[in-house]
């Protein structure tokens, strides 16, 4: 495992569920070194914790779309347990992101929440991790039925790579 300063978003994309949470999101070069994530995500019908979360890791050591799965993953949880995690344990990755819900809102009412220019936020990665391509699956289910599916890649870097 190498040291990790700084990640990149190379890709978002939703597959599923677009009438519950419309993902609206893509992946910009911002700069010549940097890419961004922008977009609006539409919250289209009132969220509680009966969507249940859960996530699923992958990496491709080569970059090349060869993803291998890991047992890293964040907790399964409800819709509103996720949000409250993002407020708990990354508030200066998400109070940028325009409309977000309050912490501890439950249900989640309808809602359109828009994220500007929003760089791949490295602070959240643990100390060591390995360069490469990284992927997680976010899927949603209900009563045990998916219903909602979405990913995004990012891309790490060593430290002295820039």
């Amino acid at each position: 495992m190498l040291a990790v300063a700084h990640g990149k978003f190379e890709l978002f994309e939703q597959s599923l569920g677009k009438q519950l949470i419309d993902m609206d999101l893509r992946v910009r070069k911002y700069n010549r070194t940097e890419t961004t994530l922008n977009g609006t995500i539409f919250i289209r019908q009132t969220m509680d914790d009966t969507l249940i979360l859960n996530t699923d890791v992958f990496f491709s050591a080569l970059g090349n779309q060869q993803f291998q799965h890991l047992p890293m993953h964040l907790p399964t949880s409800g819709f509103c347990q996720f949000m409250t995690h993002l407020h708990d344990e990354y508030p200066n990755v998400i109070k940028d992101i325009a409309n977000i819900t309050e912490a501890e809102e439950c249900p989640v009412s309808e809602r359109a929440m828009i994220i500007s220019d929003k760089t791949f936020p490295s602070e959240v990665l643990p100390p060591k991790l390995t360069k490469g391509l990284w992927k997680m699956v976010v899927t949603g289910t209900i009563d045990g039925e998916e219903v909602l599916k979405y990913y995004m890649v990012a891309r790490l870097f060593e430290d002295n790579h820039f």
